[in-house]
């Protein structure tokens, strides 16, 4: 495996961790979305799942604040980890397609959103 992707494995491990704790369950639970393997390919489901469960749970003031932390991350989990984390400078050419990012590059935004992800699912988890 190489580098790339093994730091690609290592965030989705975190992820997975963060949505355990939410989901109050093992690897592989809730159908296999919460696991690594699936949330390195698939951020938005695993995050949209997460954030749904959430949102049924808390109060408004929880709901406005999982709704602006999509809002504020969706075009980041967009992408699979490997594709944000190819990211060297904030901007990269896709086919005939330039896509900017607002960070230094796609590992400094890998980080920062999962952080963010970290602190809304303190919402329930704390």
């Amino acid at each position: 495996m190489n580098n790339a992707i093994m730091r690609a494995q290592s965030y989705a491990v975190d992820i997975e961790h963060v949505m355990r704790k939410v989901f109050e369950c093992e690897r592989f639970g809730f159908s296999g979305v919460v696991n690594s393997d699936f949330i390195r390919k698939n951020p938005l489901a695993a995050i949209l799942a997460t954030c749904g469960y959430m949102y049924a749970l808390v109060n408004e003031q929880g709901k406005n604040q999982i709704e602006a932390f999509i809002n504020d991350t969706e075009f980041y989990w967009e992408m699979s980890l490997d594709d944000l984390l190819s990211f060297e400078t904030s901007c990269k050419t896709v086919g005939i397609a330039t896509i900017e990012i607002e960070y230094d590059n796609g590992e400094k935004a890998l980080i920062d959103n999962i952080k963010k992800f970290e602190a809304v699912c303190t919402l329930i988890t704390k």
